[in-house]
C-alpha cells in the first residue's frame, strides 16, 4: 500500500468520523458532498442520488444530512441490484390477493434512493418508513424535489409493515437498518445493528402470513461472526452483488438478495 493510498484511506475514515458526528444533523454544502464524493467513491460524482450526481445536487435542490451522505445507497450501487431483482423475478409466477401489483417497501429510507431505484426498474408502488425527523424531512424534500411518488411516512418500520398487508408473492423488502454498533473492528455483525436484522426478518415474516416475498440487504464486504447466515437461516439466497472496491476491506459495500418461500427452509 502506498503512502497516496495510506492517506486517502485516513481522509475517509475521517471524513466518516465527521459526518456521523459533528455533522450528523447537518444539510451539507455542494462542496461538501463533491469532497464526499471523491473521498468515498474516488470522484465527486460518485455521490450520486436520483440520477444526480453530487455536483448538481446544489443546483438541484437536493438536501443530504452528513449521516445520510455516509449511509446512503448510490445509484451506481442500487441499479445492478435492481436489475439482478428484475432478472430474478422476471416469467416466475405470482400469487397472493393482489398478485399482479406488487409492492416495494423500504423499512428504512434513508436517502430513499434503494427503494427509489427498485420502484423504477420493476415499476411498482414503494412504500416506506423513517424514523428519524431530520432524514425524513430532507428526503420528503428531495423526492418532491424529483418528483418521486413514493409513499413516505414518519414511522416506525414495524408501524408500517401493520399498515401493509402482503399483496404479491414479488413484493419485496429493503432492509437497511442503522449499523451503529454493529460496525465493529470484526466486521458487520447484524445481530447487533439498530434493531437486530434477524428481529426485523421475524417481523416481515409474521407480516406476510405465510405468502412468499423477496428481501434486498445491504452489508459491507467483512460480515463478522457468519451473522448474515445466521440471520437468514430459513431464507432462500438469490444472489450477492458486489460493487468495485475503492475502500480498505471492511468499507466497501455489497448487497445480497433472499426470498422467503417454496424451496427456503422456512
Amino acid at each position: 500500500m502506498t503512502a497516496t493510498t495510506d492517506s486517502t484511506h485516513a481522509a475517509y475514515f475521517a471524513l466518516r468520523d465527521r459526518l456521523l458526528g459533528e455533522l450528523r444533523t447537518t444539510v451539507l454544502s455542494g462542496e461538501q458532498l463533491c469532497e464526499a464524493g471523491q473521498l468515498i467513491y474516488g470522484r465527486p460524482d460518485g455521490l450520486s442520488l436520483y440520477g444526480i450526481p453530487a455536483p448538481d445536487m446544489a443546483a438541484k435542490g437536493i438536501a443530504l444530512l452528513g449521516r445520510t451522505t455516509i449511509e446512503c445507497s448510490v445509484d451506481s450501487y442500487t441499479a445492478p441490484v435492481a436489475d439482478a431483482l428484475a432478472r430474478l423475478q422476471a416469467g416466475t409466477q405470482t400469487e397472493g390477493p393482489d398478485a399482479d401489483t406488487p409492492m416495494v417497501v423500504d423499512l428504512f429510507c434513508g436517502s430513499g434512493n434503494f427503494g427509489y431505484r427498485l420502484g423504477r426498474r420493476l415499476l411498482r408502488p414503494v412504500h416506506a418508513a423513517e424514523l428519524d425527523p431530520d432524514v425524513y424531512e430532507t428526503t420528503a424534500n428531495n423526492l418532491d424535489r424529483i418528483g418521486s411518488a413514493i409513499s413516505l411516512h414518519l414511522v416506525d418500520y414495524r408501524d408500517l409493515l401493520g399498515k401493509l398487508p402482503p399483496r404479491s408473492s414479488h413484493d419485496t423488502y429493503v432492509v437497511e437498518p442503522p449499523w451503529g454498533p454493529a460496525f465493529t473492528a470484526d466486521g458487520l455483525d447484524l445481530t447487533r445493528t439498530s434493531p437486530p436484522v434477524p428481529e426485523i426478518l421475524d417481523d416481515i415474516r409474521r407480516s406476510r402470513n405465510g405468502l412468499p416475498c423477496y428481501i434486498a440487504i445491504k452489508t459491507n464486504d467483512q460480515i463478522a461472526h457468519d451473522s448474515l447466515d445466521r440471520s437468514f437461516a430459513g431464507w432462500l439466497h438469490l444472489q450477492s452483488i458486489t460493487p468495485a472496491a475503492a475502500l480498505p476491506y471492511g468499507a466497501n459495500m455489497d448487497f445480497h438478495l433472499y426470498r422467503l418461500g417454496p424451496g427456503a427452509d422456512g
